[in-house]
């Protein structure tokens, strides 16, 4: 699965990625409590990934390179049950203390590390780093 950068919506306001296919969407959304990482059917609510990273905006990168990653490998055909068995701790309130590592070192991890350290002077926040063209992600 790979996805396409497109224009924030009420589900993903701050960041919002859609497939290739146009069947998903996966993106960020800021709320007070932190940033969510949230993906679901394409013009419906989230319903497959949710989960706070919390505060730090240095994170949001690290941890939707991670998930676009493992998405990589899946079909855009895919089920939600199967995307949530790639997820299984990715419940609507996980505590990443617990699951960040994992997930920041799931196989491939050690390109997007790269690309992050390259680019960390660089790269905003709110804006992609070139490491996006190498991870599925056009925009």
């Amino acid at each position: 699965m790979t996805f396409s950068r497109a224009g924030s919506n009420t589900h993903y306001r701050s960041l919002r990625l859609v497939s290739a296919e146009a069947r998903w969407e996966l993106g960020l959304n800021e709320y007070s409590s932190g940033m969510r990482v949230r993906m679901g059917r394409f013009g419906r609510p989230p319903s497959v990934l949710d989960f706070c990273i919390g505060h730090d905006r240095g994170l949001c990168m690290p941890v939707l390179l991670a998930v676009i990653t493992v998405l990589e490998g899946i079909p855009e055909s895919a089920k939600e049950m199967e995307i949530d068995a790639m997820f299984p701790w990715a419940g609507t309130r996980p505590d990443m203390s617990l699951h960040l590592d994992a997930l920041l070192a799931l196989p491939g991890k050690q390109s997007v590390s790269q690309a992050l350290k390259r680019d960390a002077s660089s790269a905003s926040a709110h804006a992609p780093s070139p490491g996006w063209q190498t991870m599925g992600v056009a925009v």
